[in-house]
């Protein structure tokens, strides 16, 4: 069995997706990384479902602002915790780019991406897999797409994985990063929630 993983810092490094593996003695290949937008997130997926079928995807997606940035045959994640990874030529557009993140725009992003990750969702329905949120549910959308059981609380923000975690007691750093007990928790909600949505 195969279990094939991705989103930003939240699956990056060890994580739950860890603890899910153990627990069900399945190889894990975790394509997480810190900083990660989505539009990176669908991207790297699609590569590597390019050559590989795995048992099971899981995906905690990230916030709605980010953005990939290709520049001279690399891509850059963009977001809001500062610009040091980008090159000299990008800290102009980053900076505006910056000043025009507001409530309206990232409610239009939610909507994005909200209809952007349902058609990837369409795409991939023939392997099992499980979504949830890292932060922020849809907010701003006008409707609600059928996920059958495929992802967890995409209208709800209390399942997002960070208000979840936060509501059960766990901890974070200054980087809003849980421990190793949050991550278990996690890892106990994710499998129950697979097995009793027979996902796999």
């Amino acid at each position: 069995m195969l279990l094939y993983a991705n989103g930003d810092s939240h699956t990056a490094s060890w994580s739950y997706v860890d603890v899910i593996g153990e627990n069900f003695g399945t190889k894990v290949i975790n394509d997480a990384i810190g900083g990660s937008s989505n539009t990176s997130i669908i991207r790297r997926t699609k590569k590597f479902l390019r050559d590989t079928t795995p048992d099971l995807i899981i995906i905690g997606w990230s916030t709605w602002e980010r953005e990939e940035w290709e520049h001279e045959g690399q891509f850059y994640n963009v977001n809001s915790s500062g610009h040091d990874i980008l090159p000299m030529t990008l800290q102009l557009k980053y900076k505006n780019w910056v000043l025009k993140q507001t409530q309206k725009t990232l409610n239009k992003k939610s909507r994005y991406w909200h209809t952007k990750i349902f058609k990837f969702h369409q795409e991939i329905e023939h392997i099992p897999h499980v979504f949830f949120n890292c932060m922020y549910d849809f907010f701003g959308t006008r409707y609600q797409y059928p996920w059958k059981n495929c992802y967890i609380g995409p209208y709800e923000n209390d399942l997002s994985f960070y208000h979840w975690l936060t509501a059960s007691g766990c901890k974070t750093d200054n980087w809003y990063h849980f421990k190793q007990d949050g991550h278990r928790l996690w890892a106990d909600y994710l499998q129950k929630y697979i097995k009793e949505n027979k996902i796999i």
